[in-house]
């Protein structure tokens, strides 16, 4: 009686390893290949060296691909490198300075400005139609009057341009959340403020408030104050004009939200607004929102651990 012959098959194993190195080769491909080398093994320093030669827009395209790439295309020493590229007599100055560099069209000149020398650092910007805010890091807020000038189409710093500090205190600042310019009319900027506990007496407890300027002159014309229980660290505006919602977050991560109508805030008269938990916090109360921003129509918020989730907000209290 014969044998019947059994097949012998033989499997190929294949391992994986980390996404940034991809799968690991077998045997065959390893000797034709050669072994694969993650970035991530080289040097921090090389690899901003290296991608420091991008241009801004793939620098901008490549910092987006994951969180790796994220972390290095925003390290001030890559866009360090990349100001003195475009700009190189910025090299042998090293006096602090502030400039205005255009990243587009024919002619990128660069614009010295009136820097605040009493700034800590630059944390935030925000252009207007007429004139430049600009918050540092120990939370002053200066005001650079008649900053910026229209010159064929490019926008350049003027020379005569001269700041002052609008308030201190402040932990952020926002505006109507339209791209054009004509639209910000008013600065709405989250502060902290001592309070009176009591009328009459010198015990006073640091709260939260929001302060709303004209951006046109600088002068406070509304100012709302929350209990002291309320701390907040960032605030968006959504909404239109006669609408306007303002979103508070606060640093456990919940937002809370306000209507004010910005055609009354100029009138001398009392307005009372009702402070409001968000639905996002209300239905969701295990979300821990980290950041958030916004557009006329809707609010993008940032979860920690990260999860981002586009919302719309049709509505005051969405």
């Amino acid at each position: 009686m014969g044998e019947k012959a059994v097949p012998l098959l033989r499997r190929r194993r294949v391992k994986r390893s980390c996404p940034s190195c991809g799968p690991e080769l077998g045997v065959e491909e390893k000797k034709a290949k050669g072994n694969p080398i993650s970035i991530q093994l080289f040097p921090p320093e090389l690899v901003e060296h290296i991608i420091s030669f991008l241009p801004v827009r793939d620098l901008v395209a490549l910092g987006q691909t994951c969180r790796y790439f994220h972390e290095v295309c925003d390290a001030e020493g890559v866009w360090r490198r990349i100001c003195r590229r475009l700009s190189p007599r910025l090299q042998d100055q090293d006096t602090k300075g502030l400039y205005f560099q255009a990243f587009g069209g024919r002619r990128r000149c660069l614009s010295k400005s009136v820097a605040p020398l009493l700034a800590h650092g630059y944390r935030r910007f925000l252009p207007t139609k007429d004139h430049v805010f600009i918050l540092d890091y120990v939370g002053t807020l200066f005001f650079l009057k008649n900053a910026l000038v229209s010159t064929l189409g490019q926008m350049q710093w003027k020379r005569a341009c001269r700041y002052v500090v609008l308030c201190r205190g402040a932990k952020d600042f926002a505006s109507d959340p339209r791209c054009n310019t004509v639209y910000h009319k008013y600065l709405y900027v989250l502060a902290t403020r001592e309070h009176q506990e009591v009328v009459g007496t010198t015990s006073s407890r640091a709260c939260d408030c929001v302060e709303v300027y004209l951006q046109s002159s600088g002068q406070r014309v509304f100012k709302m104050t929350f209990h002291h229980s309320m701390t907040f660290k960032q605030i968006v505006l959504v909404g239109q004009e006669t609408q306007r919602a303002l979103l508070l977050l606060t640093e456990e991560g919940k937002i809370y939200s306000l209507v004010v109508n910005e055609t009354q805030l100029d009138q001398p008269r009392s307005y009372t607004v009702q402070l409001a938990l968000r639905k996002v916090s209300h239905y969701l109360p295990h979300l821990r929102v980290a950041c958030m921003t916004s557009n006329q129509s809707s609010t993008l918020y940032v979860t920690d651990p990260i999860l981002c989730s586009w919302l719309q907000s049709p509505w005051p209290g969405g």
